[in-house]
């Protein structure tokens, strides 16, 4: 009489298989919303930038003018990356049109969490500051420029 031997060795992979595609699915929503939060901070910082670099360089003598040309080019620019979420710019602290003047704006997108199951989680918020200093030999606007003498 012949006796068989039972071989167990494929028992294991069979109870990890599970695992793995549970480990590979979470890995991959981690590296999509790492990527997400990417693009949304490029983006912000492209909006910041921008509302910077229009505020020191508008044509316009009022105030009221260039601050909202400024905020709206930031917008633009953020909707140019066409991505999912609320996004801002606003200026930060005290900014006056006036020679030498350093200005500084923030733009802030909020990115959608992944979840496979529901939505109820809260968005990322990603936020980015520039600066820029008002020419002072800007032409249009009155006094001296105290930075370049």
């Amino acid at each position: 009489m012949k006796r068989t031997r039972h071989d167990a060795s494929g028992v294991v992979g069979a109870e990890v298989l599970p695992f793995v595609v549970l480990v590979f699915v979470g890995g991959t929503l981690v590296f999509a919303q790492a990527w997400a939060a990417l693009d949304a901070k490029i983006a912000a910082v492209a909006g910041a930038r921008e509302a910077a670099r229009t505020f020191v360089e508008h044509r316009g003598p009022r105030f009221g003018d260039v601050a909202d040309a400024s905020v709206a080019a930031g917008m633009q620019a953020m909707s140019g990356y066409r991505l999912s979420g609320e996004a801002s710019v606003r200026p930060v602290g005290t900014t006056r049109l006036r020679r030498c003047e350093r200005v500084t704006f923030e733009a802030t997108r909020e990115v959608p969490r992944l979840a496979l199951f529901g939505d109820g989680w809260s968005p990322v918020t990603v936020s980015a500051r520039a600066s820029e200093i008002v020419d002072p030999f800007r032409h249009g606007l009155s006094g001296r420029a105290p930075c370049a003498q």
